[in-house]
């Protein structure tokens, strides 16, 4: 490797252009044949001019190439003044360029990037990346700045103006030349930026040199916006010769400050400004920037300014624009006097009321002056319907607006604001409101949802959402709770450019919100705590005080203070939130115990390692007994088909895992030190978190790839199931039976509607897909989309994430054999001949398990035999092992003498030196889930001795910590999580990725070096020491050279940004999946020209009244449709089923028509918020995706999209329930736990026989009303996925009914 150093280069001459002369000449004889790659790779720097706006370079450059010998001859041929000419020579005046042998050593991260990876080639790509960078180069002056809302008729109002309060005008000329406003396109990050002077310039006499020095130090404001953010783009006539251009925008910009550094005249320091995210500039901006941040106006200070905006606008390809004759207005719409206004009205109101009216708001969907204009209607409202259904027709506004917004009109044609509320009012039936009771649920409440950005505080909801120990206590009160997001403006985790101060940003944002509390509709709302799953999404919980029925008044430190004993945790801030935290994890609950039926246990110690951390035993009558509880539920999921072998808890201060013991008798529950983290009083109701009750499949993931193909896994091995997997979802897509096994049940998409369990039951009856050939074919487009929606997500996740199943493999919660049976010297002992490479194998042979499999209708699997044990996340190569699987227990073991042995668990043993979960990936008991991989494919030849790192140091203080240091510690952690998920694991991984031609992979020393510190990252959670990034390993490569794999969704972040073609396993499999059609419905998703959610086209039809709807429905009898030759086919596959318990002649009852109707407008109402709220874009989410559970749209972070679809999923999931449970006629009655129990159990006695028929009946009228309003190209939004729901309540009816009749001995 050597370096040469080139000078006299023109400026003409940029980067693309010279490396491709210089290819020419590498590539060619003689220099092609002194590497074994004729087409050697090497690297070019041009010595770029410095300062923030310099452009182009200083004439000189580094050429790095792979071999000395190559330089050598190189410098040989052109390193004389008699060299041949170059191109370029003399272009520059009369001297020619110049080579010579560099004096420094090639850069660190050059070096192995030239020698692994192969030449890329793209200097054309470069080239034109240069020349839009040089089309974008010019500055545009303006004179002004402003920020404005767009009103209902058009107009822009002025609501904030940098003259106002950067009056920079005053200063002259010198103002103009040093502090003017200037709009500059960053092509690298695709952004405008404008920059407005800082303060001090305008004071400073212009004196010369003095002036121009302190005015590069001053801070500057700027103001930024992402290309992507630009929705409409206008050209305001001329005005004074100063045309002005309108920014309509679908997220507000950036604001940050941004000042050089005091080194910046040292040549060989960075001078890059030090940028600092801000919340607002000073002066009024602060009061304005929360509302009036979308629309942004700029006054250009001249006409040639605007052209050449204009010019620069069409390259960085901005909306087509529109030349508009209008000037702006001044409303004050968001003047001091409105906002005081505003809060003032609101504070008196009822909170649910005022929470609502703040959301419009705050959203942006409506002014304060519109809706201080709805006072009167309001209070109207209120004494008519009551604070609750007043607060919801106020939500149901409110997703009208959002609507409104978009598109000018409402989903149902309203255009002006008082329509939009007169059909919200409309909306909200009484079936409505009994969707969105939560009371008949204690696992679920209406959850009010805040999120804060760096310029706003957002308001949203609420929506159904698990409960807590916490909620569940004051469950009366449960609107005095808010959940507490922090993200950006896109509502995505906080990233960070290079360079930017993003952590005193997050310190500043997030803890001075969690330190001084949040004012939501005059409410001060306090910091209280945060479960673990809610802060890795950057949440937690807030509240107010309240008083109780008993007078007791109620405040974040009371509830805090009733928790528990925390007293030997009071000087560690980090460990005493995490306690605290277990209060706030999400449950359901189960059954109360006795305090005389706890008994404590010893924890198995050995050797410093704990082999029953977090895990405690259970009686199979209790077990039985929860089982029973948690399937009790009205409208509840839960069906264990298989008796769950263990569960995830909660009880007061202990935590963990719950496994079925068969010593144990009655209600009885053993618990171990290691589960109990405080002393908490009260009850010892036991809450559940998860159930064990069966396995769940193995997939595998980037992490585990690269750590197996470290071990000598080929990538061969990877390949085949990739290819097996996309066949799989290929195949699916041609048949019905097999879209249900694969893509809906083993990818878990469908889950909320049963899409699974309705596909199958079609398929029974001869129905299926145009491929599959059957006795009808379902010909729908809706269900066609909807699979290809499924397909094309699975194979993103496949592409990106590289989770690819492994079948014949098992996910199985992790127990401990506390009989001791299993013992680790006497399993490999007996099976030598199952090792590859007995000398490297000796760690692993102390490790044996017990595994179980058991399945629905399915015969028990005991495995037997070696099989590799891994946990995730993998980030060191010791993460692993192989493990001997026992089979069925011998005659002997006391295992046998189990009734219910354990199903979907591996028990791991309780003797050796070292617990084997802790040699996963740190792991433990307490709910840990363990993939058991039996495919020899995926088996290496050895596995890597596991990892070992040191306890993390734990945080203490020199005092009892307040709430003010657990504030402090959330701010922290949001910073270290951004780290960790936003450097260390990706770095592993491309730093993994770039040791492959040395074959270290995993094991390189940085590799290992990036896993102790993901580990560190971890464990800050509840250590409270961050880890530091001073201890980053330096990078391999240059930063802007990234595997081709890495790039993510959205393509290169940075137009700078290079990547290569992996040669690991990654690379592989990343290039051999084609996602066209599915970034094809992603950017249809994205620029969809209408509404989706619009019941009826707006012009020229009206919606059918009921009357319409009444008259249609009686030309149905109960098999439907009279006209057999229009009956579609699931209805005729379905007919003769039905007739055996309906009567298929008779009309429909006009109030069952009715009442299917109303079910169907209050499904479709509550259906377009949800799609509303969880979408990733600024459009609504389409009825396909929200069937599958899927969110088409592209992002640059697919775990926030993954958070989105499991509240999607929540929602749906919740709506579906209702919308069955009025089917099945549960909605009125008593609270009674057993009623759905008693319901089915009534019915195979045959005393229910009428609710059963009933039920039967409602469903199959629901799915007749489905089928008109899903027809045609007039289809209404929400009619395809009702009628899967009634098909579904169809189908679940059937099954009752059924088990009546076999059970009564009819069939």
């Amino acid at each position: 490797m050597a370096s040469i150093f080139m000078t006299d280069i023109p400026n003409s001459v940029n980067h693309p252009s010279l490396s491709k002369e210089l290819a020419k000449i590498l590539h060619s004889p003689p220099f092609n044949r002194l590497t074994a790659d004729e087409r050697m790779n090497f690297h070019v720097y041009l010595h770029r001019k410095r300062g923030n706006r310099a452009r182009g370079h200083k004439g000189t450059g580094i050429l790095t190439l792979p071999t000395a010998t190559v330089a050598q001859y190189f410098l040989s041929t052109y390193g004389s003044p008699l060299r041949p000419t170059l191109p370029f020579d003399y272009l520059g005046g009369h001297r020619r360029m110049a080579f010579r042998l560099s004096n420094r050593d090639p850069e660190p991260g050059i070096v192995p990037m030239i020698l692994q990876t192969p030449y890329a080639g793209d200097e054309a790509q470069e080239q034109e990346k240069e020349e839009k960078e040089e089309k974008l180069a010019d500055l545009v002056q303006a004179s002004s700045v402003q920020l404005g809302w767009r009103c209902r008729d058009d107009a822009v109002s002025i609501e904030w103006s940098s003259s106002t309060d950067f009056p920079h005008e005053e200063a002259g000329d010198h103002a103009e030349r040093l502090g003017g406003i200037n709009l500059e396109f960053v092509e690298d990050t695709r952004e405008l930026w404008i920059s407005l002077p800082g303060s001090f310039i305008s004071s400073v006499p212009d004196n010369g040199l003095l002036s121009g020095i302190l005015s590069l130090m001053e801070p500057t404001l700027h103001i930024g916006l992402r290309w992507n953010r630009v929705q409409r783009l206008d050209f305001e006539r001329e005005q004074d010769n100063r045309p002005a251009i309108v920014f309509d925008l679908y997220r507000p910009p950036n604001f940050e400050r941004r000042q050089a550094p005091l080194a910046m005249f040292n040549s060989f320091q960075d001078d890059r400004p030090i940028r600092t995210p801000l919340t607002s500039f000073p002066g009024s901006h602060g009061r304005v920037v929360p509302y009036a941040s979308l629309v942004l106006r700029v006054e250009c200070a001249s006409t040639h300014d605007f052209q050449t905006f204009r010019r620069m606008a069409n390259v960085a390809s901005f909306p087509s624009p529109t030349y508009i004759y209008t000037e702006p207005v001044r409303r004050h719409l968001f003047s001091q006097s409105s906002l005081c206004q505003f809060d003032a009205w609101v504070a008196q109101l009822d909170w649910p009321i005022a929470f609502q009216l703040v959301a419009i708001r705050d959203n942006l969907y409506a002014d304060p002056i519109e809706l201080l204009e709805l006072r009167g209607r309001l209070t109207i409202m209120e004494q008519e319907y009551g604070v609750a259904k007043t607060s919801e027709i106020l939500r149901l506004f409110r997703a009208r607006l959002a609507t409104l917004s978009w598109d000018g009109e409402d989903e149902r044609g309203a255009t002006t604001v008082p329509e939009c509320l007169s059909k919200a009012a409309k909306d909200v039936t009484e079936l409505h409101m009994s969707l969105r009771d939560q009371t008949r649920n204690p696992g679920y409440f209406n959850c009010y949802h805040v999120t804060v950005t760096p310029t706003r505080i957002v308001p949203d909801g609420p929506y159904p959402d698990q409960s807590n120990r916490v909620l569940r206590r004051y469950a009366q009160y449960t609107d005095c709770f808010l959940r507490v997001a922090f993200a950006d403006e896109d509502f995505l985790s906080f990233r960070w450019d290079w360079g930017v101060q993003g952590e005193d940003f997050v310190r500043l944002r997030v803890g001075g919100s969690l330190k001084n509390g949040l004012v939501i509709a005059g409410r001060k709302y306090q910091f209280l705590l945060f479960s673990q799953s809610a802060l890795k999404e950057h949440a937690v919980w807030f509240c107010r005080p309240f008083t109780e029925s008993n007078g007791q008044l109620v405040t974040a430190d009371t509830i805090r203070e009733s928790l528990g004993d925390f007293k030997h945790l009071e000087c560690q801030p980090a460990r005493m939130a995490a306690r605290m935290s277990q209060a706030f994890t999400a449950t359901e609950p189960s059954v109360t115990l006795e305090i005389e039926e706890i008994f404590p246990a010893a924890d198995i110690e050995r050797n410093g390692s704990n082999f029953t951390d977090g895990i405690g035993d259970i009686s199979p009558d209790m077990a039985a007994e929860i089982a029973r509880s948690l399937q009790s539920r009205i409208g509840g999921k839960k069906r264990f088909f298989v008796a769950p072998s263990a569960y995830q808890f909660r009880m007061g201060g202990y935590k963990g895992v719950l496994a079925v013991d068969y010593k144990l008798r009655d209600m009885e529950i053993k618990l171990r030190k290691s589960q109990s983290k405080f002393t908490s009083p009260g009850t010892h109701e036991i809450e559940i978190a998860q159930a064990f009750h069966k396995p769940k499949p193995v997939y595998l993931n980037r992490n585990l790839i690269m750590i197996l193909e470290t071990l000598g896994v080929p990538a061969n091995a990877f390949i085949k199931l990739q290819d097996e997997a996309v066949d799989d979802i290929n195949m699916a897509t041609l048949s019905l039976r097999d879209c249900a096994s694969f893509l809906l049940d083993m990818h878990g998409c469908g889950t909320s509607f049963r899409l699974s369990s309705v596909f199958f039951s079609l398929s029974k009856l001869g129905i299926g897909l145009r491929d599959e050939q059957p006795t009808h074919v379902l010909d729908d487009k809706f269900i066609n989309r909807a699979i290809e929606f499924a397909a094309n997500h699975i194979l993103r996740v496949i592409k990106h994430k590289a989770r690819i199943p492994v079948k014949g493999s098992y996910t199985l919660v992790g127990v401990a054999d506390i009989h001791g049976y299993l013992k680790p010297d006497e399993v490999f002992g007996e099976h030598r001949g199952m090792k590859s490479d007995e000398d490297k194998y000796t760690h692993a042979d102390l490790l044996s398990a017990k595994v179980c499999i058991k399945e629905r209708d399915k015969k028990t699997i005991w495995i037997e035999g070696k099989v590799l044990v891994t946990r995730s996340p993998q980030a060191h190569p010791g993460d692993a092992q192989f493990v001997y699987a026992i089979g069925a227990p011998p005659p002997d073991s006391p295992f046998t003498q189990e009734r219910n042995p354990r199903p979907n668990s591996i028990v791991f043993s309780t003797n050796g030196l070292r617990s084997v979960p802790s040699m996963l990936a740190g792991g433990d008991l307490d709910g840990d889930e363990f993939n058991i991989i039996c495919n020899p494919a995926l088996w290496p030849p050895s596995c890597d001795p596991p990892a070992a790192y040191p306890p993390a140091v734990i945080k203490t203080l020199d005092r009892p910590c307040n709430v003010n240091d657990i504030a402090e510690w959330v701010a922290e952690y949001i910073n270290s999580d951004i780290l960790a998920s936003g450097m260390i694991s990706q770095d592993l991984l491309i730093r993994a990725d770039q040791s492959h031609g040395n074959g270290l992979m995993a094991r390189e020393p940085g590799c290992l070096k990036l896993a102790e510190l993901a580990s560190a990252a971890v464990d800050f959670a509840k250590s409270g020491t961050p880890v530091d990034r001073k201890n980053l390993p330096t990078p391999l490569f240059h930063r802007s050279y990234k595997p081709d794999w890495a790039i993510g969704e959205m393509g290169p972040g940075r137009s700078g940004q290079k990547t290569y073609m992996s040669k690991t396993a990654i690379g592989k499999l990343f290039r051999r999946i084609d996602l066209s059609n599915a970034d094809r419905l992603a950017d249809l998703q994205a620029r969809k020209e209408h509404n989706p959610h619009r019941a009826i086209p707006r012009k020229g039809k009206a919606r059918r009244d009921m009357d319409e709807l009444s008259r249609e429905l009686e030309r149905l009898t109960v098999t439907g449709i009279r006209r057999a030759d229009s009956e579609d086919s699931i209805s005729f596959a379905v007919r003769n089923r039905l007739r055996r318990y309906v009567d298929v002649d008779s009309p429909i009852q006009p109030e069952t028509a009715n009442v299917a109707a109303e079910q169907f407008d209050a499904y479709v109402t509550e259906l377009r918020c949800i799609c509303s709220s969880n979408t990733l874009s600024n459009k609504p989410l389409t009825e396909e995706e929200v069937l599958v559970g899927t969110i088409a749209t592209k992002t640059s972070q697919p775990r926030k999209r993954q958070n989105l679809m499991a509240q999607l999923r929540t929602q749906s999931d919740e709506l579906v329930k209702r919308i069955k449970a009025e089917l099945a006629g549960e909605r009125s009655g008593s609270n009674d736990d057993d009623d759905r129990q008693s319901r089915g159990s009534a019915a195979r006695n045959g005393s229910s026989e009428l609710e059963l028929e009933e039920w039967l009946l409602r469903s199959w009228v629901a799915w007749h009303v489905s089928i008109p309003k899903g027809a045609g190209d007039d289809a209404r939004f929400g009619a395809k996925t009702f009628g899967i729901i009634a098909l579904g309540s169809i189908f679940e009816c059937l099954r009752e009914l059924d088990e009546r009749d076999r059970l009564a001995g009819g069939i």
